[in-house]
């Protein structure tokens, strides 16, 4: 295989792997009034004020897509890790596991 196939075969894998991501992990916003739990078989667990609620959640084109009750909500996924959701609030990773 030369170096220019090569190229191709590894851009097509990571196509392939961002096409398919799966979040794993807490992310809080900063108030820390809302918590979103990602399990990495497309399940959150999304607790506000003490209240949590199971959704699914799917990866799409820098886009989480969480669905529950019927009613899908999109949050933008940045380059920085972080997920940026209505009104503004931002969701940032918690290093604490």
């Amino acid at each position: 295989m030369n170096i220019r196939q090569t190229c191709i075969v590894v851009g097509l894998v990571w196509l392939l792997a961002a096409c398919g991501q799966n979040l794993d992990g807490v992310y809080k916003d900063d108030l820390g009034l809302q918590k979103y739990e990602f399990q990495g078989n497309g399940t959150v667990y999304v607790s506000t004020m003490g209240v949590t609620r199971e959704a699914t959640y799917l990866v799409e084109d820098k886009k989480v897509k969480i669905t529950n009750d019927g009613e899908t909500i999109i949050y933008d996924l940045n380059e920085d890790g972080t997920i940026k959701g209505p009104l503004g609030m931002t969701l940032r990773p918690d290093p604490v596991k």
